[in-house]
């Protein structure tokens, strides 16, 4: 048994693939760079325009997928209204489709996500350290966990 070079979780040597995170344990070919557990992106810094927010919440998405990043927290905010803001409403909009479309593997609001239930606690079986990562991010309505 060793630990999985992504989540950490142990697992058998010979195994083609994390049983937790679903990473290849093939040999890695020479130049190639290991997968990353976790990143944070903020697409409501400066507060930009809707538009904008969604552009920077695409590319930050790709440019994460291409650098083989498992988990992004995308901080969108909440909104001054008191009942979630737009970049946020229309953000989870896209993420939805995201989902269906099957371009990333799940999107958790950040208010479902909880340490001892639910999605929350399936994702950090996958990524353990998450657990210390994303502490502000439990039940925050102001961001929401993107597994690639």
């Amino acid at each position: 048994m060793s630990p999985c070079p992504v989540c950490g979780n142990e697992i058998v040597s010979n195994d083609a693939t994390c049983k937790y995170c679903g990473e290849p344990l093939a040999d890695e070919p020479a130049g190639s760079t290991p997968a990353i557990a976790h990143r944070i992106v903020n697409i409501e810094h400066g507060r930009p325009l809707v538009e904008t927010a969604l552009r920077k919440m695409e590319s930050e998405l790709a440019r994460a997928r291409s650098e083989r990043v498992r988990v992004v927290t995308l901080i969108h905010g909440y909104g001054s209204s008191g009942k979630g803001g737009r970049i946020r409403t229309e953000c989870r909009k896209v993420l939805d489709q995201m989902v269906r479309q099957k371009t990333i593997h799940n999107a958790i609001a950040g208010e479902e996500f909880k340490k001892r239930t639910g999605p929350g606690k399936a994702l950090l079986q996958r990524f353990p350290d998450l657990g210390h990562d994303c502490v502000s991010d439990f039940s925050n309505p102001g961001v929401t966990i993107v597994v690639i």
